[in-house]
């Protein structure tokens, strides 16, 4: 497998850096979205590590990526809706490395609120994972997800979230999911909000949707 520092511009033209992974002879890639920006939350949160050891095992290409504001990445942070424009960037750019391959999105909290949003406006993508995304708005700190309704049909999403998260409130993620005709929701028992300790089995929900989401694509 190979590993790349990429630099690629987001839909408003803003430089960003990411990481690419690449297995040999790669079936389908994948865009992971960060956890906050404004809280710690950068393309190696350990989450989102696990979840690229787990991909990357799979034969799945795999592209993690600073939003603006962080790290090497230029702009300002802000509450989600603009960040959009970085997760659609990183797509384009998996396109343009791997045209071939089924692309698919994930994200966790923050990240996985705009892995949603971008997959509502993207009929390209085969399916999107959102793992404890933030569901309600909370001014200053995130948009949240968009309303069920606004959702693409058609394309296969997943919510997962932990059974005793403080941050995202379990109910809430059902609530929505329940909405949304095309996605399913699953949840962990013993996980938190961070998932530690359960990254096992979280790595396995994440990979096995993904797997079942590229399937047609065979």
């Amino acid at each position: 497998m190979s590993s790349t520092s990429v630099s690629f511009k987001s839909l408003d033209g803003l430089s960003l850096e990411g990481e690419l992974d690449l297995p040999e002879e790669a079936v389908a890639a994948v865009v992971l979205c960060h956890p906050h920006p404004k809280m710690g939350g950068t393309m190696t949160a350990p989450l989102l590590l696990a979840l690229r050891d787990e991909l990357t095992k799979r034969r799945w290409a795999v592209l993690r990526f600073n939003f603006r504001g962080i790290g090497r990445s230029a702009g300002e942070s802000s509450t989600g809706v603009l960040e959009t424009e970085d997760a659609a960037g990183a797509l384009d750019l998996m396109r343009e490395r791997l045209p071939e391959l089924p692309l698919a999105i994930a994200g966790w909290s923050f990240g996985g609120a705009v892995a949603v949003r971008v997959t509502a406006h993207d009929e390209a993508v085969i399916g999107c994972a959102a793992i404890a995304p933030a569901v309600r708005a909370k001014p200053g700190i995130t948009d949240g997800l968009p309303a069920p309704e606004s959702v693409g049909a058609g394309r296969p999403l997943l919510v997962v979230c932990g059974a005793n998260d403080r941050v995202v409130e379990p109910a809430e993620c059902r609530s929505w999911a329940g909405a949304v005709e095309t996605a399913s929701y699953v949840e962990i028992s013993g996980a938190n909000h961070f998932f530690w300790a359960r990254y096992p089995a979280l790595c396995r929900a994440v990979g096995d949707f993904l797997e079942t989401a590229r399937s047609p694509q065979r």
